[in-house]
């Protein structure tokens, strides 16, 4: 599932170089010059992700020996979210991503018996929430480099997710708060932004909850979420 996923960020990613060429065939910085009088515009935003968790043992790991490792592994994904944009100024922008993210975290228990055990499988769709704050460069011939940096609540509305939780013994919080921050480009055509972007998220918040000791999902102190996200805004 990976290979197939970065299949599609290296085709997204060649699409958008065609486009961004073409778009230097604009005179001067025509185009950008036009968005300009716009205070506040919106779009939407489609992205590929892949996410997994970080996890650390508990104490109580290092005192039972059926266990001798926990690991979670990476998983594609896809998101999509409707843009808010708000300028302050020439550079800065206050801009807002409501949208749902789908995909799947795995858990992998190696146990010290010679079987192998499947990973534990947790579908989810988050609501999601993202605040983030933009600095974007001088333009340069209808193009723009941008940092950004923010916060996102994450609500997770799939209970099958919560149900596939609660038969693996593995309870998960349904919601979860994150740090992200990235870097993108912003290309200015006659209709509208093109914005390829890439993200981190890194999750603040433990999204154990209510692990009985004892059991496997017992010998885990803490889990934070960690997701790697390209995508492409286009907005007006």
């Amino acid at each position: 599932m990976s290979y197939i996923l970065w299949k599609k960020i290296a085709f997204v990613l060649l699409v958008s170089s065609f486009v961004c060429a073409s778009g230097k065939a604009q005179n001067g910085h025509s185009n950008y010059r036009n968005k300009q009088f716009k205070d506040y515009y919106f779009g939407i935003s489609f992205g590929l992700h892949k996410s997994n968790l970080k996890v650390l043992h508990g104490s109580s790991f290092q005192d039972q020996n059926r266990v001798k490792l926990i690991e979670s592994y990476e998983n594609p994904g896809y998101d999509i979210k409707v843009i808010g944009n708000l300028k302050v100024g020439e550079y800065w922008d206050f801009r807002l991503l409501p949208g749902f993210s789908f995909g799947q975290m795995e858990l992998m228990y190696q146990k010290n018996q010679t079987a192998v055990e499947a990973p534990v499988s947790l579908e989810y769709v988050y609501g999601e929430l993202p605040f983030h704050i933009r600095y974007k460069s001088h333009p340069y011939k209808d193009m723009r480099v941008y940092v950004f940096a923010g916060a996102k609540y994450c609500f997770d509305i799939s209970s099958k997710s919560r149900t596939q939780s609660e038969a693996n013994e593995l309870n998960i919080s349904a919601s979860d708060y994150a740090l992200e921050g990235g870097i993108g480009f912003q290309f200015f055509f006659p209709y509208f932004i093109l914005s390829p972007e890439i993200k981190i998220s890194r999750g603040i918040s433990n999204i154990l909850i209510n692990n009985i000791p004892g059991q496997d999902a017992g010998l885990l102190q803490r889990a934070l979420s960690q997701m790697l996200t390209l995508s492409l805004h286009f907005e007006g």
